[in-house]
């Protein structure tokens, strides 16, 4: 009896170190959210953009949130009656503090136009194609709150934005969508779009057969996806992933690319256990694992062919052209973009756009393959 008690006692002491051990490397960011004043502002939304963290401040202003690691974070501010406040940081060490102040907003008077509600309803549907996607995830979305948003044109352009959340349902992923849109405008003419803002996601609750299916379409989502690809790039492993890239370069107005793969090796620094550092001026991209697999043995390779071909003439895929000279990725495959835009991107990861994307949290259950 007495042994099984001091093996209990010592089970728990056990237990509570590695509690202890825990609580001391857990990463953290907290701080505290302040109106132009100084004065604390409470119930204000802290998140994390591209994860599923998000908190409200305290009645001093405070928040804490813990974060799965080392890595590049973009935090938004959100509270009524104020602008939204951004800041992204790069966290190292075990915690870091960032502060914000909120500047009062300044409201303007939308105005009113005949026959605006006609208008409306069809800006909105170019706005959804555009801004969901175009994939089989994009059909099936909802946004629960189109009412909050607010259309205008500028010549071909239509431009949007919104004072408040959109909510967007995803039954294929199971996400609840909060996206914080910050621009939008398409070019009616020539067919670009470009939007920015924050997103956070909420699971949705689902039967046990439910949440299999959501596995399954996540598992498909991410493969071959442009966070598929980055985390590849950060453990060097893209051949592995089933990625092959080849770089693009310019001759005057057209691009070409060299057929030998890309040496990642020769492209990426590390900068420490937590970030590296890409440098490049074009990439073209094609996720095929069996072929990957093909070029990953030396004795069934063919032989690299060094001359250029013209990209018009490259299998279908997708193509990143870097803005930024370095480019600074962490593991869970998020950019540190510090003021400026990264990259521009073309073809395939273009039409996989909000109703296709997965919190940085996501992690695959097994090696991903083909969609």
């Amino acid at each position: 009896m007495r042994s099984s008690i001091l093996r209990g006692l010592m089970s728990l002491s056990l237990l509570l170190i590695g509690l202890c051990v825990k609580a001391q490397s857990a990463h953290t960011i907290s701080g505290q959210v302040v109106d132009e004043n100084q004065k604390p502002i409470t119930g204000a939304t802290v998140f994390i953009d591209g994860t599923q963290a998000a908190t409200a401040t305290n009645e001093t202003g405070r928040f804490n949130m813990v974060v799965p690691g080392p890595g590049s974070y973009r935090l938004s501010v959100k509270m009524l009656g104020y602008d939204v406040a951004r800041k992204e940081v790069m966290l190292k060490e075990t915690s870091i503090n960032v502060d914000f102040t909120l500047a009062v907003k300044s409201f303007v008077l939308n105005q009113v136009n005949i026959g605006s509600d006609k208008n409306w309803a069809k800006n909105f549907e170019i706005f959804k194609k555009q801004f969901l996607g175009n994939t089989p995830n994009a059909l099936k979305c909802r946004i629960v709150n189109p009412e909050v948003i607010n259309f205008s044109t500028k010549k071909n352009v239509l431009l949007a934005g919104a004072d408040d959340f959109l909510i967007i349902e995803n039954p294929q992923l199971g996400y609840r969508i909060k996206y914080l849109l910050k621009t939008f405008q398409h070019n009616t003419l020539n067919t670009i779009t470009s939007y920015d803002g924050d997103v956070v996601f909420e699971e949705l609750p689902g039967a046990p057969r439910q949440k299999t299916e959501w596995a399954k379409n996540r598992q498909l989502a991410y493969a071959g996806s442009m966070m598929h690809f980055l985390r590849s790039v950060f453990t060097n492993t893209t051949l592995q992933e089933g990625f092959i890239v080849n770089q693009v370069y310019k001759r005057g107005s057209a691009r070409f690319y060299d057929n030998k793969p890309v040496k990642f090796d020769t492209l990426v620094t590390a900068l420490d256990t937590a970030f590296v550092q890409l440098h490049f001026t074009g990439l073209h991209i094609i996720y095929d694992p069996g072929k990957a697999a093909g070029l990953l043995k030396p004795e069934k390779a063919p032989a690299a062919d060094n001359s250029p071909s013209n990209t018009e003439s490259r299998p279908k895929g997708s193509e990143l052209t870097a803005y930024a000279k370095e480019i600074i990725i962490d593991a869970s495959g998020k950019v540190f973009s510090g003021a400026l835009m990264s990259f521009l991107i073309r073809g395939e990861w273009t039409y996989k756009r909000v109703a296709d994307q997965l919190p940085f949290e996501y992690q695959p259950s097994t090696q991903p393959s083909s969609p």
